[in-house]
């Protein structure tokens, strides 16, 4: 092991120890626990189906995902504003960005998202729970309170799509609109970051602050080659189907057509 592998393995370590503090804080939560045991009594889902997984990356405006209506699809975050969402009825919706409980998100995407699509299921960390935003919110049942359950802490909100996937069972995860790419489109700022163009919240940032975005982004490859190492030796199916990208650790499919310009 060299030097470089050394300081991956002490993150490691170190990561894996924080997480399991706040595992054990969430354990003396006797509200979250209650949610929990609701969340366990709903029925599998995934049984013998399949999932596609559609994030936000630049690449998902090259792909006609319209063949993707009538089959289980999840979006995520500002997901919801894709030209084909409606059409598309997605099964799935995911928030874990810690922006939405800071307002910088507002909490009115989830109704926004009901509005063009009732029967989805909008997917939360079960740590927002008892946060006073979602008090109203807490007896739903188009809400799935979810507890993460993979043992890598820095895949973002594509982990917490995997960990609610592999939880319900589906037999094959399809995802795409994953470059991987962001971070180096925000820094040199010549092309969209996300399909819908960019993130104002994330304009205007400092070198101080890419210091932290690329240690964060190092991280998160490096979560994702042990994700598909992992998900192999189970046996779990993940097939990258994004056109393009840096995702080389995944099975690769062509599966949805490519637009013409």
């Amino acid at each position: 092991m060299n030097f470089w592998e050394l300081m991956i393995k002490k993150d490691d370590i170190i990561l894996s120890f924080i997480e399991g503090i706040r595992k054990l804080i969430y354990a003396t939560d006797r509200q979250i626990q209650k949610a929990r045991k609701e969340m366990a009594k709903r029925p599998i889902e995934g049984i013998g189906k399949e999932l596609y997984l559609l994030l936000n990356a630049p690449s998902l405006k090259t792909q006609d995902i319209s063949v993707l209506k009538g089959k289980n699809t999840m979006f995520v975050n500002r997901g919801f504003m894709h030209p084909l969402y409606k059409e598309l009825q997605p099964q799935y919706h995911v928030f874990v960005d810690s922006k939405m409980l800071k307002g910088i998100w507002p909490i009115s995407w989830l109704d926004e998202i009901w509005n063009m699509s009732p029967n989805t299921t909008i997917i939360l960390p079960i740590s927002w729970y008892t946060h006073p935003l979602f008090k109203n919110y807490q007896n739903n049942k188009q809400i799935y309170w979810l507890t993460y359950s993979l043992p890598f802490y820095n895949l973002g909100v594509s982990g917490s799509c995997f960990s609610f996937a592999i939880q319900q069972k589906f037999k094959k995860i399809y995802f795409t609109g994953f470059d991987a790419t962001g971070i180096g489109h925000e820094m040199i700022k010549t092309a969209d970051s996300h399909f819908y163009g960019n993130d104002k919240e994330l304009e205007n940032k400092t070198t101080s602050q890419f210091v932290i975005d690329l240690l964060m982004h190092s991280r998160h490859l490096h979560d994702l080659n042990r994700l598909a190492a992992w998900s192999e030796k189970k046996s779990y199916k993940l097939i990258n189907i994004t056109n393009g990208g840096l995702l080389d650790m995944f099975p690769r499919e062509e599966i949805l057509p490519l637009l013409t310009k």
